[in-house]
């Protein structure tokens, strides 16, 4: 058993924690559209559709090295402003303020991971007054690399300290990726069980609604 001191939950943002309305479909489609304009990809749409947003961005920073071309700097354009119309008012999900706060009180550590800016992450943690409950949160700006790497996941546990066991809870495929490259516990929210193994993603318990947390046994 490790006590709730000892447990870092860290939650992703968009669906997770708030009822994001970013529109990620459409997000990939402008990337592939934009590399594929630029002679960077010969996969198909629905080849290049599976991949996470930030693997299509690695193609076109490569094939600027190669190139001496501007993709990432466009592709980045595209994804920020879907970030800002997509988290414009979003509102918290499962009463989670209050969800958090219990947990808070029960003693875990609590940090958000998200692929967002660290900026556009801030306005709508504050815009659903979330802000004050967690302890850590790591932005894109705070990685070297996105999920579903793990990279953010550890560097949350690295500013929070002295944990001994991790928790990624979320809502997509790239989130229990993480987890799993940075030896957490997965925990998927309103996410398809056959979606996630086809993802090759195998999560320790499922969720449908934040408060399942509040009855789960984390310590053991």
């Amino acid at each position: 058993m490790a006590a709730p001191d000892q447990i870092a939950l860290i939650f992703d943002l968009d669906n997770t924690l708030i009822g994001s309305r970013i529109d990620f479909p459409a997000i990939r489609r402008s990337l592939i559209a934009l590399l594929r304009a630029a002679g960077a990809v010969d996969e198909a749409d629905d080849v290049l559709a599976r991949h996470p947003l930030a693997q299509l961005v690695a193609i076109g920073t490569a094939h600027d090295g190669a190139h001496g071309t501007t993709l990432t700097l466009r592709m980045w354009e595209v994804i920020e402003a879907h970030e800002v119309d997509g988290l414009r008012d979003a509102l918290p999900l499962d009463g989670a303020r209050d969800v958090l706060g219990v947990l808070r009180a029960r003693g875990f550590r609590i940090a958000i991971l998200t692929n967002n800016s660290r900026a556009g992450a801030l306005d709508a943690l504050r815009a659903a007054q979330l802000i004050d409950r967690a302890e850590v949160i790591v932005a894109r700006d705070d990685v070297r690399a996105l999920k579903p790497a793990g990279d953010g996941v550890t560097e949350a546990a690295r500013r929070l300290g002295q944990v001994e066991r991790l928790y990624v809870i979320g809502d997509s495929w790239i989130d229990g990726a993480a987890a799993a490259a940075a030896g957490a516990r997965f925990i998927a929210y309103r996410h398809p069980i056959e979606d996630l193994r086809d993802r090759r993603v195998e999560p320790w318990r499922t969720i449908a609604h934040l408060a399942e947390l509040l009855d789960l046994d984390l310590t053991r």
